[in-house]
């Protein structure tokens, strides 16, 4: 362990310490040289330490290291500085060899890659209903879609990391925590572990693949394994969207009828919409405001993509405690602005719905409209490489999902993962039951967008005996999303005492439901202080 500078990690707290650990690039064939995995810990605090927790943040492809040098300190503290901490940046992510799956050259190439294409389309400006038009345009572009996607792929197997591409599967991963195990707690020793959202993919193959290892394992907002485990890239992509969104309009309708009980006080969209809205009223605004950016696209310099509200909206649902620092910011100037501009070209909404018009200069914040980045591939990558796909799925099969999706889920409905061609060296086993140390700890929330608690509940089905479940009674996307007392008081005596309350099962109920608490004259919401008050 050393410094932790290499990996950009500008700290002067000295519990942050860093390192490599090189491991095989194929655990099965030794000629295939090595990998270099970047790996950070937070240390214990205390003087006598009671163990290590191994920690993914999701993904697939999300740095550890970035996420542990933002909550680590935090983590260290709920967990009363008992535990080192270590996480890493998996393969094909960060400052790990393999690095991040770039498949063109500069910004310019990637941000004009899918313009003017139906997976723009898609993604931009579908809001909650494929018409007759939607329909047409979306069908007529089969064949183009498909060979856009082969293009894709084809740039990736050429670039840099296409050498490396069949070394970036979950089982690949899962061998490098029990490396990292054997380095760090001892060879053969238990291996404590927490994952989040993708984290629980490679927590729940863990324990099928290495029961004899699993300790203290926390699955926090589960993926579907049976998904994942018989995975097809071209079907299971959309199908996984299908499943994965379930609770997504339970999330959004969490944060629109928040808005609407808050009234002006606490949430200033209600300036549009007049004293007495409801959620569903929230929700026409916001749909009006998306129709009439869509609308503009072809006829009126716009200041940003058509898709921005949809997909900042969606993003917004992850973190019920940022909503009303970014509702009352950036989401009501952007709609403060649609209106305006409505107003001056008098344009006209299916609904005919009135709304109080601001007026003013009105403009956005800068720091949400950030120049675009290289886009990394490393997320496709690894899905890809757990396929399981037969080829027989068309890009049409996937327009059908979307468009069921879009219609009887939610029309939050990004999709650009199709037809991965590079599979991985060693593929995830079958799941079979195994007696474990310690029950896993499976932890779901009452409304996540992206990982339902249905996912949750089928997790510990499979596991059986070895399964406890834990309900957090809140929205947002893992245990952190909102604070939960009750909950940490879960994970600190599970993971110090290996203790858990009776039963199979139990709910926690979040400290704070007011998500839209008034305003006072401001809108700055701490982000880091709410995790603080949790942990």
């Amino acid at each position: 362990w050393g410094s932790c500078e290499s990996f950009g990690v500008n700290s002067t707290d000295p519990n942050f310490q860093c390192g490599h650990l090189d491991v095989p690039m194929d655990y099965h064939d030794s000629s295939a040289g090595t990998a270099r995995l970047a790996v950070i810990k937070y240390a214990a605090t205390v003087p006598k330490k009671q163990g290590t927790i191994f920690f993914n943040p999701g993904g697939p492809g999300g740095s550890g290291i970035e996420a542990i040098t933002l909550y680590g300190q935090i983590l260290s503290q709920g967990l009363r500085g008992a535990f080192d901490l270590v996480t890493w940046d998996p393969r094909g992510v960060g400052h790990t060899f393999p690095g991040e799956v770039y498949c063109f050259n500069n910004t310019e190439q990637d941000a004009g890659f899918w313009k003017n294409t139906v997976v723009n389309y898609i993604n931009e400006t579908i809001s909650e209903r494929f018409d007759k038009q939607d329909l047409k345009e979306l069908y007529s572009q089969d064949d183009p879609t498909e060979r856009k996607f082969k293009d894709l792929t084809e740039r990736c197997q050429n670039s840099p990391a296409g050498p490396y591409l069949k070394y970036l599967g979950t089982s690949s991963s899962i061998r490098d925590l029990v490396s990292l195990g054997d380095a760090i707690v001892g060879k053969g020793e238990p291996i404590d572990y927490w994952g989040v959202s993708y984290g629980t993919v490679l927590g729940f193959n863990f324990v099928n693949m290495f029961p004899e290892r699993a300790g203290h394992v926390i699955l926090d907002a589960v993926v579907d394994p049976t998904i994942w485990i018989s995975y097809k890239a071209n079907f299971d992509a959309a199908m996984m969207l299908h499943y994965s969104l379930i609770d997504t309009e339970k999330t959004y309708s969490g944060l629109t009828d928040g808005c609407a009980a808050a009234g002006r006080a606490g949430c200033k969209l209600i300036e549009f919409t007049g004293d007495n809205a409801s959620g569903d009223d929230v929700k026409a605004l916001l749909n009006y405001a998306h129709d009439v950016i869509e609308l503009y696209r072809d006829g009126y310099e716009v200041p940003v993509a058509p898709g921005f509200l949809k997909r900042s909206l969606f993003n917004l649902l992850y973190l019920p405690m940022t909503w009303s620092e970014n509702v009352n910011g950036f989401i009501y100037q952007f709609v403060a602005l649609v209106l305006q501009a409505s107003q001056a070209h008098n344009v006209t909404i299916h609904g005919g719905h009135k709304y109080n018009i601001p007026s003013g200069n009105i403009t956005i914040d800068q720091s949400v409209l950030s120049s675009p980045n290289l886009t990394s591939y490393t997320g496709q990558a690894i899905a890809g490489a757990d396929d399981f796909n037969d080829g027989s799925t068309t890009i049409r099969d996937i327009f059908d999902i979307i468009v069921k999706n879009t219609r009887e889920i939610t029309p939050t409905c990004n999709y650009t993962s199709y037809g991965w061609p590079v599979r991985s060296v060693e593929r995830l086993p079958p799941f079979s039951p195994k007696q474990l140390r310690h029950p896993v700890l499976v932890i779901g929330n009452t409304a996540d967008p992206i990982t339902p608690f249905a996912s949750a509940q089928k997790t510990a089905n499979m596991l059986g005996d070895n399964a406890f479940l834990l309900e957090q009674l809140g929205f947002g996307h893992s245990t952190v999303a909102q604070a939960s007392s009750c909950t940490l008081s879960v994970v600190k005596n599970y993971f110090a005492n290996s203790t858990l309350p009776q039963g199979r099962s139990a709910q926690c109920p979040v400290d704070n439901t007011n998500l839209f608490p008034a305003l006072n004259g401001t809108t700055t919401v701490a982000r880091r202080s709410n995790l603080r008050r949790w942990w």
